[in-house]
C-alpha cells in the first residue's frame, strides 16, 4: 500500500528540538556575560553539554579554562550565555541547520565526582531559551518542557547515515529530489543539478535540491510512512521511502 499523503507525521515540538540539538551541537560555546573570555589567543571555549533531569544543564569544560577559574572564584552565581550550532554532516550550501541560544545563571557543580582529565562540571540553571532551525524559529521556550523532552531516537546515528546516503545512494536522493520538483511554484523549475541529504529525524528525510544555479536551492521534506522509534527501523522505513515516495512533497 502507497503511503496516503495527507497522512503526514507530526513534526518535533520546539523541546524535541531544542534538546536533541543541545545533546547532539557540532559545537557548544559559554560565555559569561562581563568576562572577558575572548581576548586570548585560541578559539572562544568549547563545551559539551547534557541535560540533567532536573531541567539544569551539565556543562564539562577544561580543568584549566577561564571559565572553571570565574565560576570557582564568584561568590555568587554568574549570567552565561550558552550558544549551540548545528551543522550539517554533509557539505551544503548554508550548512548551518541550526542555532540554539541559552541564558541562564552558571554556577559550580554541587559536590559529586572529582574533575577527571576530561574536565570538571559546571551546572547552568536556565531562565531563557531561543531556537532558530530547519523547522523554524521559537523563542522563549519553557526550560520545564525542555526537560521533559525527549531527544530524536536516531540522532546519535544520523551523521553516518547521511554521509552513507550521500556516497552510496546519490541515484536514488536524485530520483526523489526529481520527483519533489512536480511542482508548479518550485523556483528550480525542472533543473536539477545536485541533491543532498540535509537532515535525518525519527519522523523523516530532509533533502537540499540544487540547480544550475548556486544561489537556487530548494528544501523538500519526505515523511516516513510511520515515525521509527530505534535506529534499527531505519533500514525499512528508508526502503519504503525510496519504494512508494511517489507524491509531492512538504516543504519547509
Amino acid at each position: 500500500m502507497l503511503p496516503d499523503p495527507a497522512r503526514r507525521s507530526s513534526s518535533p515540538t520546539a523541546a524535541e528540538r531544542a534538546r536533541t540539538l543541545l545533546e547532539f551541537a557540532s559545537s557548544a560555546v559559554l560565555d559569561v556575560r562581563g568576562a572577558d573570555l575572548t581576548a586570548r589567543p585560541g578559539l572562544p571555549p568549547q563545551v559539551r553539554c547534557t541535560l540533567r533531569p532536573d531541567g539544569t544543564v551539565a556543562v564539562l569544560v577544561g580543568r584549566e579554562s577561564a571559565l572553571h577559574r570565574i565560576a570557582v572564584l564568584s561568590r555568587t552565581p554568574l549570567v552565561a550565555e550558552l550558544d549551540c550550532v548545528d551543522v550539517a554532516p554533509v557539505a551544503v550550501p548554508h550548512r548551518i541547520r541550526g542555532r540554539l541560544q541559552a541564558q541562564g545563571l552558571l554556577t559550580r557543580a554541587p559536590a559529586g565526582p572529582p574533575a577527571t582529565d576530561e574536565g570538571v562540571l559546571l551546572h547552568l540553571e536556565l531562565d531563557h531559551l531561543a531556537l532558530d532551525d530547519l523547522w523554524g524559529a521559537e523563542c522563549c521556550l519553557d526550560p520545564a518542557d525542555l526537560a521533559a523532552a525527549e531527544t530524536d531516537p536516531v540522532a546519535a546515528e544520523e551523521t553516518r547515515l547521511l554521509q552513507h546516503l550521500a556516497t552510496a545512494h546519490a541515484d536514488q536522493l536524485l530520483l526523489l529530489g526529481t520527483r519533489a520538483l512536480d511542482r508548479p511554484e518550485s523556483p528550480l523549475g525542472h533543473r536539477l543539478h545536485d541533491v543532498r541529504p540535509i537532515a535525518l529525524d525519527r519522523r523523516g528525510l530532509r533533502l537540499r535540491l540544487l540547480g544550475a544555479d548556486p544561489t537556487a536551492l530548494l528544501d523538500a521534506r519526505f515523511d516516513f510512512h510511520h515515525p521509527v522509534d530505534h535506529p534499527d527501523d531505519l533500514p525499512n522505513a528508508m526502503h519504503r521511502l525510496f519504494a512508494h515516495a511517489t507524491a509531492p512533497t512538504t516543504r519547509f
